[in-house]
């Protein structure tokens, strides 16, 4: 089961640089690093998180020790861990969808992200990788790309920070030990039952190509299942949602 070691700053370039720091010190499993604001926050292909005070920026050190193809289902055991936190501060908890492959929305505005990124590994087994999250709480980023929204506007509730990040806390430690003892199969269920745009229409970016489906489902890895209408059934690791 994880322990918690908290480092806390009022300000960082990036919290998931500073917790590869620690990593290099060996840093154990749960280390945890957490900031007021970040200079230089980041997302999924380097994109700007832009991370003002009012908001939570976190990152995790886990050692999973699993195979290298599976560390990305870490990105929706942490969608859960962070959907039971906020769950219970929404007026309406029927808003709250999961975005493959890493984002949370509510009334399909982007509140919460993840960033994964694996550090060390040893033939194909992943040692150590980083775990970022950013939900927003107070403070609406002023974002260019797609719209986005903080808790504050779907609660009634007085939202405290440390409370709500304790609570995070807790929730990693509970999915976390139900993927490394029951495997993937019950994260994808939760997740799948609040998954964005299930059934719909949806277009994707693989580089320079694109192509356009039904999202179907995940597979048992956790590939996004895109079906062409000729039947064919694209099975995604690493793609753009449009």
């Amino acid at each position: 089961m994880l322990h918690f070691t908290l480092y806390d700053y009022p300000v960082v370039g990036s919290t998931n640089d500073e917790a590869k720091a620690l990593l290099t010190t060996g840093a154990e499993e749960g280390t945890v690093v957490r900031a007021e604001r970040q200079t230089a926050g980041r997302g999924r292909r380097g994109r700007q998180w832009i991370s003002e005070a009012g908001n939570l920026y976190c990152s995790i050190i886990l050692r999973p020790k699993c195979p290298l193809s599976q560390v990305s289902q870490l990105s929706f055991v942490m969608a859960l861990a962070v959907g039971n936190t906020i769950l219970p501060a929404l007026i309406r908890p029927e808003i709250l969808s999961y975005k493959w492959p890493n984002d949370l929305l509510l009334q399909k505005e982007k509140v919460a992200g993840i960033l994964i990124e694996t550090e060390s590994q040893r033939g194909q087994l992943a040692e150590a990788c980083v775990v970022g999250i950013g939900l927003n709480i107070n403070v609406v980023p002023n974002h260019p790309i797609y719209p986005v929204t903080a808790l504050k506007n779907h609660s009634q509730s007085k939202l405290s920070r440390d409370a709500l990040f304790s609570e995070l806390l807790e929730q990693i430690k509970n999915q976390y030990q139900v993927w490394q003892k029951e495997g993937f199969g019950p994260i994808r269920n939760a997740w799948m039952a609040r998954a964005y745009n299930l059934g719909h229409k949806m277009a994707i970016a693989v580089g320079n190509n694109q192509a356009s489906g039904q999202f179907v489902g995940l597979s048992p890895e956790g590939a996004l299942l895109l079906k062409e209408e000729s039947g064919f059934v694209h099975k995604l690791m690493s793609a753009e949602v449009l």
